[in-house]
């Protein structure tokens, strides 16, 4: 067996390409919209209003937009280190946590619930068994109707 000497951070960071994500969100069109939306809701304040007496409205978010992607890398570092010596990370703590998370589910659900998921898996699957069985049922009666009509 091969032993990992990275943390469980570290791990976690190279699966989701962390540096990679965090540039993808910080230019993603849906970030770009938001940081617009903040800026244009920033020129209706009277600050604002004065801004944009002195300064272009769009080259303030061109420079904005600029600014928080540049902010978005310089955090990764940052961001990464912290996630590697994590405490929350440590393996132990995770299962732990998704015990606690699965344990809370299965507490909530209700009799009904159970019944309901169980209900809908058995008539899915119990679907295809009724449709197969009229079709063998439909193949085996005429094969012995054939039987029938062959020996009189």
């Amino acid at each position: 067996a091969v032993v990992s000497t990275q943390s469980t951070g570290e791990i976690i960071l190279n699966s989701i390409q962390f540096e990679d994500t965090v540039r993808e969100i910080m230019t993603s069109p849906e970030v770009q919209a938001m940081i617009s939306d903040k800026v244009d809701e920033m020129f209706t304040t009277p600050q604002g209003l004065l801004f944009g007496i002195m300064l272009n409205k769009d080259k303030i978010k061109e420079g904005v937009l600029i600014s928080v992607e540049n902010a978005g890398s310089e955090m990764v570092p940052v961001i990464s280190e912290l996630v590697k010596n994590s405490e929350f990370l440590d393996e132990d703590r995770l299962r732990e946590q998704i015990d606690r998370l699965i344990t809370s589910k299965l507490m909530e659900m209700k009799p009904k619930n159970i019944i309901a998921v169980v209900k809908d898996m058995v008539e899915t699957e119990l679907g295809w068994v009724v449709v197969w069985g009229n079709v063998f049922g439909g193949l085996l009666g005429l094969a012995l109707e054939v039987v029938v009509v062959l020996k009189e």
